[in-house]
């Protein structure tokens, strides 16, 4: 059973009760990522979700993971560019200290100087480590230049030079704007007395922001722009991402979407699987995947191969993606993708931590929960007719997006 309710600040709690499991989950959403950033300050979201573990007025980071671990605590969190969410997995026993250990961390947070210089450095590694990763570097280099001059085209660790530019003060600012009431949500799953967790959250939250966050309003839509990126690296595979304007994350478009995809490449019986590596021995790794956001979508191909294979690769994606764009998916993979994404609902909402996670997300960005229920409901009223709507509109290979990634050509040695 879900629940939601309201502090006095106004933040939102949403509950659901799952009373076989003494495990509870617990996560602190705030609409706060890189869509809502500016070119000064983009990778602030992500640099305040790091410098929460880096010690408040009362704890170092030394106690925080102490007190973690104390508690078999699963304490962690990630930014995304709609959202940050801080979250926590614990033992019934244990989620007084668990609550109160993640209200200090948000909201007594010290920003020492000389923290915030240290984290610098580590936040500039881990920009460093995704530069190195092939897959995210030609995934990145698409996002900005199809979106290009909206906050969606933004990377979420933001820049090297934004990242050193990050004070204290700009973080208490941002802060200030963002993590307020009416922007957060709180979602609890597991086993628990609702009342008896209400009351803890009363306390150790009454100290948390009220009021509005005009920033967090949706901004203008994302404009999706047909490009064609090539970079080189010294590097031994050739890599692509590649996608097709897609649906909104509150769009009704988004079941149908999932049965495409999936149908597409998201599956050992998909057809980019089945044709272009089992058929083709063209690949190793190859799919397809949705991303949702509240100012824009796409349908991503991506793939990686030897060079010398990529032409043949990229000639048989285009075949594929023509022929569903020309006769949609026949009814046993729209029946068969279905299924998959049943059970995969089924499964993967097993645990408090993923209904925490669906719950606290989607209040904070669709303004309701999605229940399990409903969402295999809508998944199992997707008609062909509805896939093929969404084919037609979106699925266009004369209006795709191409990011790719080769290596560098070496000269040969007389």
């Amino acid at each position: 059973m879900i629940e939601i309710r309201k502090l006095i600040n106004g933040t939102r709690v949403i509950f659901e009760h799952m009373p076989a499991n003494d495990i509870i989950s617990i996560g602190i959403f705030v609409k706060a990522g890189s869509n809502y950033e500016s070119a000064e300050n983009k990778g602030i979201s992500h640099f305040i979700e790091h410098m929460a573990f880096k010690g408040t007025n009362s704890k170092s980071a030394k106690d925080i993971a102490i007190i973690s671990d104390q508690i078999g605590g699963m304490l962690n969190a990630y930014t995304g560019k709609d959202m940050t969410c801080f979250y926590i997995k614990t033992t019934s026993e244990n989620v007084s200290t668990a609550l109160e250990l993640m209200a200090d961390m948000l909201l007594n947070s010290s920003f020492e100087p000389s923290m915030i210089e240290n984290e610098k450095k580590v936040v500039i590694e881990e920009i460093a480590m995704y530069e190195d990763s092939p897959e995210d570097f030609v995934h990145d280099r698409l996002e900005e230049e199809m979106w290009k001059g909206n906050p969606l085209s933004y990377p979420i660790l933001g820049s090297v030079d934004t990242v050193m530019s990050f004070t204290a003060e700009s973080i208490k600012n941002y802060m200030e704007d963002f993590y307020v009431s009416s922007n957060t949500v709180i979602s609890v799953s597991g086993s628990f007395d609702q009342q008896t967790m209400l009351d803890m959250l009363l306390e150790y939250f009454k100290d948390y922001r009220s009021g509005e966050c005009k920033k967090a309003n949706n901004g203008p839509l994302a404009q999706f722009k047909p490009v064609n990126v090539v970079k080189t690296k010294k590097i031994e595979q050739a890599y692509l991402s590649m996608a097709f304007e897609g649906a909104l994350h509150d769009s009704e478009e988004r079941y149908p979407f999932a049965v495409l995809s999936g149908a597409l490449g998201q599956s050992m019986s998909s057809r980019l699987f089945q044709i272009v590596r089992e058929e083709k021995a063209l690949v190793y790794n190859i799919g397809s995947s949705n991303e949702f956001y509240q100012s824009g979508g796409i349908l991503n191909i991506y793939a990686g191969c030897n060079p010398e294979r990529f032409d043949n690769m990229m000639q048989s994606i285009q075949e594929i993606v023509e022929d569903i764009s020309e006769n949609g998916l026949d009814d046993d993979e729209i029946t068969r993708t279905r299924d998959q994404i049943k059970c995969s609902m089924l499964l993967g909402m097993e645990t408090t931590d993923s209904r925490m996670m669906s719950n606290g997300r989607n209040l904070l960005l669709r303004g309701r929960p999605i229940t399990r229920e409903e969402a295999i409901k809508k998944t199992e009223e997707v008609t062909k007719e509805d896939v093929l709507n969404v084919i037609k509109k979106y699925l266009d290979w004369n209006h795709k997006a191409v990011s790719v990634l080769r290596p560098v050509k070496t000269r040969k040695k007389n």
